[in-house]
């Protein structure tokens, strides 16, 4: 289940690694048409006022850096959803003395969230105003006033998640921690961190292991949970779905975070219907019985979309 630590945000809040650099698309060399669909790799048309564009420009290069809201403590910036999840409607742990907030970040209400106090504030005069610390090459202080305007922007348009749906839930929606695929008991390799996993093209089949996170049900708790595959990033349909198994003994190994996660959900996936030189796209859904997540999904990052893929060599 996901951990609730009890820290809001600690000094180091905004230090952060420079602006990551344009994701390098190693698919550009595939045609486009009815074999094979060309993406670009720079998200570079995300609106900056939405989840997506706070995370790409501000969350994930300047507050997810190893030591900071990399998942040791909340709210976790490593992803969109984990953004989403631990920043709307949740519950404030330091807060204002002077003038108290009741939330994170209060759909509609900027003023009254405590994401952009901490930017504009000293809370209590002695925690600083966020960012302490910014790592050379960091464009937060050629941009920052027009970075917090972006946090306002969302915020008081209902701080819609990445569908741009308002919460109506405090129950959220299932996290993904992790893709591997595994041939004969071995698992695939990348040739990096987010890069696709290498299949040999004459392999007969290929498994596929999921790790989720919930922030009420634990794995074996839910439901619906499968995999879609095509040859196109954003266009599934219902003739590559197969259909997930819960394993009580989970593979456990090296999530997308880098860390080890207990992947308790498996598929077996014949690779007949693909060719060596091909790209498979995977799409895993899943219910924790109240969202119905698809991860990743048309509005995620590539290089979340690109985590979830299978070169065939």
């Amino acid at each position: 289940m996901m951990k609730k630590l009890s820290y809001l945000i600690l000094p180091l809040l905004f230090a952060c690694n420079a602006s990551e650099p344009d994701v390098d698309n190693p698919y550009d060399n595939q045609a486009v048409g009815q074999e094979h669909e060309k993406v670009k790799g720079d998200d570079k048309d995300i609106d900056a006022n939405s989840i997506q564009g706070l995370h790409k420009n501000i969350f994930k290069p300047t507050c997810a850096n190893s030591g900071c809201h990399d998942g040791n403590f909340e709210p976790d910036f490593r992803t969109i959803e984990s953004s989403y999840n631990t920043l709307v409607n949740q519950a404030i742990i330091k807060n204002d003395e002077n003038t108290p907030l009741t939330s994170r970040v209060v759909p509609g209400n900027s003023s009254g969230s405590m994401l952009v106090r901490r930017l504009e504030v000293d809370l209590n005069n002695n925690s600083g105003i966020m960012p302490l610390v910014t790592e050379p090459g960091s464009d937060w202080l050629s941009k920052k006033n027009e970075y917090i305007q972006n946090v306002k922007n969302w915020i008081d348009a209902g701080a819609l998640d990445q569908f741009g749906n308002p919460p109506t839930t405090n129950d959220y929606p299932v996290e993904l921690r992790g893709i591997v695929a595994r041939v004969n008991g071995n698992l695939a390799p990348r040739a990096g961190t987010y890069k696709s996993m290498r299949v040999s093209g004459s392999a007969s089949q290929v498994e596929i292991w999921i790790a989720y996170e919930d922030d009420n049900k634990t794995a074996d708790q839910l439901t619906n949970v499968s995999v879609d595959l095509s040859i196109f990033a954003n266009d599934f349909d219902s003739s590559h779905v197969v259909q997930a198994t819960y394993e009580s003994n989970p593979l456990v190994t090296k999530g997308y975070f880098g860390e080890d996660e207990n992947f308790h959900h498996k598929v077996v996936v014949p690779l007949t219907d693909w060719n060596s030189g091909d790209v498979v796209w995977i799409r895993t859904r899943v219910s924790d019985g109240v969202n119905n997540s698809e991860l990743p999904n048309d509005n995620s990052l590539f290089r979340a979309k690109e985590y979830a893929t299978l070169m065939l060599l």
